[in-house]
């Protein structure tokens, strides 16, 4: 009896933790770090954004090139262009309301690339 009152106890806790979760959502505009080498944001977020300046995106080519650009809202740039396979699949994988995080050397080839997509990032608004 003891192990089934624990049991319920802990099923209505882990309950109670995901309706806290429902609907969570997160917003992230342009972010830039040229001393870290780094850009990231969600791309609903950039383009939501109240001003003109933001943006971020990347694109591939058939013949296995790919490139990520980043603008924050001062009009600071960062891009980076890539040739490996796997972070071309990365890039091809994004829709609109991806979060994108990307990590670059100094000769301006990327060298990391992340995508996540989920239904907490912030959607792109027409």
């Amino acid at each position: 009896m003891k192990k089934t009152g624990m049991m319920w106890g802990l099923c209505v806790a882990m309950g109670l933790s995901a309706i806290s979760f429902a609907g969570e959502r997160f917003s992230s505009s342009v972010s830039l770090d040229a001393t870290a080498r780094r850009f990231s944001g969600n791309l609903g977020t950039a383009r939501n954004g109240s001003d003109s300046l933001s943006y971020m995106w990347c694109a591939s080519t058939g013949s296995g090139v790919g490139w990520c650009h980043a603008r924050d809202a001062a009009g600071v740039t960062l891009s980076c262009a890539t040739t490996d396979a796997g972070m071309l699949a990365t890039i091809r994988s994004l829709n609109s309301d991806s979060r994108i995080e990307v990590l670059y050397d100094s000769a301006g080839m990327c060298t990391f690339i992340y995508v996540a997509t989920g239904s907490h990032f912030e959607t792109k608004g027409p």
